[in-house]
């Protein structure tokens, strides 16, 4: 998640892919695939023979997807291609199925990874990290329902999230996982303090930083020189902190924002 970073184009700006380069994009409207069709995202024409590719075998949508579709923009030509935003870039096709699937995406069996698409990066990661959460709970003798509930809840939360959720399972002694709310509010209890304490890591710089100017134009001295220390050092805080307020958090507001588990 930390290799990539969202930038937003306004009305009226542009971007440059150069050749040989992807970028992320994604479409403009957001859809909802009905369970009685697949669809297909392709290109057209006009922007193929500039050397434009909008997908990398990525194409096709499943019965029941919903979200923004993405589009892996890749400069194929040997010139630069500017974009901007609402180019009429792709056109989506829709294919009647023949009959109702048994299972439609985002149905838990089929543990698909991108409910409500945001059109973001990769998530090849998820399927590991969930499992490994399962294992975790299996092996704190947590009863199945439980397990089932509390993966459903936070299977579609940052690798960061799910990574200290995993620690936090760890540390728990078999038989201590009596049901789901009760860990899942624990979690998000720790969640809200860590987003404190990131929150005052990323002020402190700034407040040292404010000390050192006000100490130069005093008198440079042995204060301006522990002043100049502990900035940098806070400064190291900061950008860790930045790192994980990126990732994200489930405190306890997001605990409640997350939709109902319909398979508890």
């Amino acid at each position: 998640m930390r290799d990539w970073k969202r930038f937003d184009i306004a009305e009226g700006q542009s971007i440059t892919i150069k050749p040989g380069h992807t970028i992320m994009g994604r479409v403009y409207e957001s859809f909802h695939m009905p369970t009685n069709c697949a669809g297909k995202i392709e290109g057209r024409s006009s922007f193929a023979r500039l050397g434009l590719a909008i997908h990398c075998t990525g194409d096709f949508i499943n019965p029941g997807w919903s979200g923004f579709m993405p589009l892996q923009l890749t400069n194929v030509s040997p010139y630069p291609l500017r974009l901007a935003p609402y180019f009429s870039i792709c056109q989506l096709m829709l294919i009647p199925l023949a009959s109702q699937p048994e299972r439609s995406y985002g149905d838990a069996e089929l543990r698909s990874k991108y409910i409500n698409d945001e059109g973001g990066p990769s998530l090849w990661w998820r399927d590991a990290r969930v499992e490994q959460l399962q294992e975790r709970l299996g092996r704190a003798n947590a009863h199945e329902a439980i397990q089932r509930e509390i993966v459903n809840r936070v299977r579609f939360q940052s690798t960061e999230v799910l990574a200290r959720f995993q620690h936090d399972i760890d540390r728990k002694r078999i038989g201590e996982i009596e049901n789901a709310a009760q860990v899942l509010d624990e979690f998000a209890r720790r969640e809200d303090r860590r987003r404190l304490i990131d929150t005052i890591a990323l002020a402190t710089p700034l407040l040292f930083a404010g000390g050192v100017v006000a100490s130069v134009f005093a008198a440079f001295g042995v204060w301006t020189v522990v002043l100049i220390v502990t900035t940098a050092l806070s400064s190291v805080g900061a950008f860790l902190a930045y790192e994980r307020r990126d990732d994200g958090y489930l405190g306890t507001s997001d605990l409640r924002a997350l939709p109902p588990d319909d398979h508890a």
